[in-house]
């Protein structure tokens, strides 16, 4: 009787084990709809993106701008001043995921600044053909198939069909008997 009670308890205790191993699993923090539509293509979760032109950084969580003020770090939703003219889909984007990397700035000033100037183009949200962007609000919509050429809607035709059927023809044909 005590071993069925054990063999019960260990079994109990596997089931409670794997349960919280896959919700451990199903938690994983996935915060592509946080991500502002000029961040670069092909990260699930962002914290910061470190902009070194600008030497500031950029909070995806709270969609808030952190750069040095004096020597006081300053978040705001507003670009700085200093930074108004910038352009965020074209300026270079380093992505931190470590909380507070603006404390170690020298560091990451120090390493990425040779991207101030020149920098490799990123791809951005944006212009992502990505179905995992696709579903986001204020985003343009893109057709998967780049071949795809918009119709011309004809407006004399409800139906939307174009304008070269024979009803034309019929039309003048008819007037050209009376």
């Amino acid at each position: 009787m005590m071993k069925k009670i054990q063999i019960i308890l260990i079994f109990l205790a596997l089931l409670v084990m794997k349960a919280s191993l896959s919700s451990a699993q199903v938690s994983l923090n996935v915060n592509i709809n946080s991500q502002p539509l000029w961040g670069p293509v092909a990260y699930d979760h962002v914290e910061y993106y470190y902009m070194p032109e600008c030497d500031m950084y950029y909070y995806a969580p709270r969609s808030q701008f952190v750069y040095l003020k004096g020597n006081k770090w300053v978040f705001s939703n507003k670009l700085p001043y200093q930074h108004r003219n910038i352009d965020l889909y074209s300026t270079y984007k380093v992505v931190i995921n470590e909380s507070k990397p603006y404390l170690r700035n020298d560091h990451y000033s120090n390493y990425y600044k040779h991207f101030k100037q020149e920098h490799p183009k990123q791809e951005v949200i944006r212009d992502s053909r990505d179905s995992k962007y696709t579903k986001r609000k204020n985003r343009p919509n893109y057709t998967l198939n780049q071949d795809v050429k918009p119709q011309r809607i004809n407006k004399n035709h409800a139906d939307g069909k174009s304008g070269n059927n024979n009803s034309s023809k019929a039309k003048r044909n008819k007037e050209g008997r009376k």
